[in-house]
């Protein structure tokens, strides 16, 4: 499956309709705060955790011990347990365009960073399954544990994996050993109600998505998971309804949040952790770990 879905993506990503497009994108350039009335939502809930750390929600979080870090830098080689699950009704169901689609955006997300790095010395190595499950969509709840759970837990039992963080964890570290790199995360992508449409936990185990990526579009789903992928990586929201600052200490580096848009010269620049753009600030290559930190690169994706 992950070699054809891949394929089947990337063929769709090189179309010249897909091109034009995302040369077209709507909101180009937003703030991850959103677009007020009659456009997307903020990227992360105002007043919510920005990011979620591991065991947030959940009594005993992920496994604990002595085992190494999953996403302690963005370098080497990263396996991405991509994991597609749909529910019994037909409003739950990724039509097989609808799973090219979020294949093809994640790929697109991901040579986003991996063209960033200075080094040229990322390398994204996936494995995609697409799940059925029965489990009853949860409509109301207060909690991102209470609309996860249930989905969530009957994909990882299908994957041999016990359920919650723990179980999104152990099949990151079995990605790891089977595909041979040094990092590994999962993201899942469901159609199933969610408390919000993107969250990550910072340092990992997992990110989830909604088809629909609220007001952004299921086609710029590349933009937000390249943002996403960047919390579990260790990088901090930028934008303004973040209540960001300027301090702190993140990522390998330990570097602050020095393009916080409260605190930052200007506002800050353009970056993928502050808006709907592609483009890297400096402070966001220190803390995703990259090989080395110098200003200036570019990105050659639209």
């Amino acid at each position: 499956m992950t070699e054809e879905l891949g394929r089947l993506a990337f063929d769709y990503r090189n179309m010249p309709a897909q091109r034009a497009a995302k040369l077209d994108r709507a909101y180009q350039g937003e703030s991850w705060e959103g677009a007020g009335a009659g456009g997307p939502g903020p990227i992360h809930p105002p007043g919510d955790e920005l990011v979620l750390d591991a065991g947030t929600e959940q009594a005993g979080g992920p496994e604990a011990g002595a085992e190494p870090p999953l996403s302690a830098r963005l370098k080497g080689r990263v396996a991405v347990g991509l994991v597609i699950v749909e529910g019994p009704q037909q409003h739950l169901k990724f039509s097989a365009q609808d799973q090219t689609l979020v294949v093809s955006e994640v790929q697109n997300g991901l040579s986003y960073l991996a063209s960033e790095a200075p080094n040229r010395d990322v390398t994204f190595v996936h494995e995609i399954s697409v799940l059925s499950v029965n489990a009853a969509e949860v409509v109301n709840g207060t909690t991102y544990e209470q609309f996860e759970a249930p989905w969530r837990d009957a994909a990882l039992k299908q994957l041999g994996m016990p359920k919650g963080l723990a179980g999104a964890e152990r099949y990151a570290r079995s990605l790891r050993q089977k595909l041979a790199t040094d990092w590994a995360y999962v993201a899942f992508f469901t159609k199933y109600r969610l408390k919000h449409f993107a969250y990550a936990n910072l340092r990992g185990p997992r990110l989830v998505m909604h088809f629909d990526n609220d007001g952004w579009g299921s086609n710029q789903i590349d933009r937000v998971f390249a943002h996403e992928t960047g919390h579990i990586f260790q990088a901090p929201d930028e934008y303004a309804g973040a209540n960001c600052n300027c301090g702190g200490s993140w990522g390998i580096f330990g570097a602050p949040n020095s393009n916080c848009a409260l605190c930052a010269p200007n506002g800050g620049v353009k970056c993928i952790m502050k808006s709907n753009d592609w483009q890297m600030c400096d402070a966001t290559r220190k803390h995703l770990g990259y090989s080395e930190a110098p200003g200036g690169a570019q990105s050659v994706l639209s």
